[in-house]
């Protein structure tokens, strides 16, 4: 019997991110995690792997950084890993940005070497929210242990969000003029520092009333403009702020419940 084909999945639960990717440090030891580190090392060396970076100039920021899926170990060594390659691009002056996302298959071969497979980039992160033990995704891509590439339960809740109606009845946020499709999810990360994510409230009246006082909109924001309550499906991180207001990284909007507005001064 192969070293591979000995090996089970391992016994520790993993709880992954919104894409499937795992704070890897949490469930190896310093050992294996040194392991890892050698490992991509090796790919990186063999031009196999590409190698992260970091560049900023005035007119443009890139980078390069490697995001782990999973990992098989067996005596504190490092058999194999799923590993991203995410690249990122932004021009400063003009707000464009541009990512590149190439998953791989790293597994240890003879005499200290590596071989790297690129794998499918339109399922490798599916499977991963499906494979909750660590190894159980590498083990996949190894061939010994299959795992659905369904979508998996995603639990959502109910909120409810202000934004502006246009002439023509498009729903748009009310800060950059965005459209909300109803029934369309939105994706973007919420974030601590109100950097990202969609607002939104859980309580229908309270909503209203952070509206109608001016908390949700500055009167320079809304001024002019249709505001519209709405309920809203929320999902993946939530994060709370001042005030009872919360950001979400998924959201869609469900129907409109009817028209708000700022008190007059």
């Amino acid at each position: 019997m192969t070293l591979l084909n000995s090996l089970t999945t391992n016994s520790r639960t993993v709880t992954r991110n919104e894409y499937g990717g795992l704070q890897i440090q949490t469930y190896l030891s310093a050992g294996e995690n040194t392991a890892l580190r050698a490992l991509l090392s090796r790919a990186v060396n063999a031009d196999l792997l590409p190698e992260p970076y970091v560049e900023r100039s005035k007119r443009e920021f890139e980078s390069l950084n490697h995001h782990i899926y999973d990992v098989l170990v067996a005596e504190e060594s490092v058999i194999a890993v799923v590993v991203l390659a995410l690249s990122y691009w932004k021009d400063l002056r003009k707000e464009r940005t541009r990512i590149q996302k190439t998953y791989f298959l790293i597994q240890c071969a003879c005499d200290d070497g590596v071989k790297v497979t690129e794998l499918d980039g339109r399922t490798c992160a599916k499977r991963a929210k499906n494979a909750p033990a660590l190894g159980q995704l590498t083990r996949h891509y190894l061939g010994l242990e299959p795992v659905k590439c369904a979508t998996p339960y995603v639990e959502t809740r109910i909120g409810y969000k202000v934004v502006a109606k246009t002439p023509d009845g498009t729903l748009v946020s009310a800060f950059d003029g965005s459209i909300y499709k109803p029934e369309v999810w939105r994706s973007e990360a919420a974030q601590d520092d109100h950097g990202g994510g969609f607002y939104y409230y859980e309580s229908e009246g309270l909503a209203r009333e952070t509206t109608r006082q001016g908390v949700t909109f500055a009167r320079c924001v809304s001024e002019g403009k249709t505001l519209v309550l709405c309920a809203v499906e929320v999902a993946g991180r939530v994060v709370e702020y001042d005030s009872g207001k919360r950001a979400a990284s998924r959201l869609r909007i469900l129907h409109e419940i009817g028209q708000v507005a700022i008190d007059d001064e």
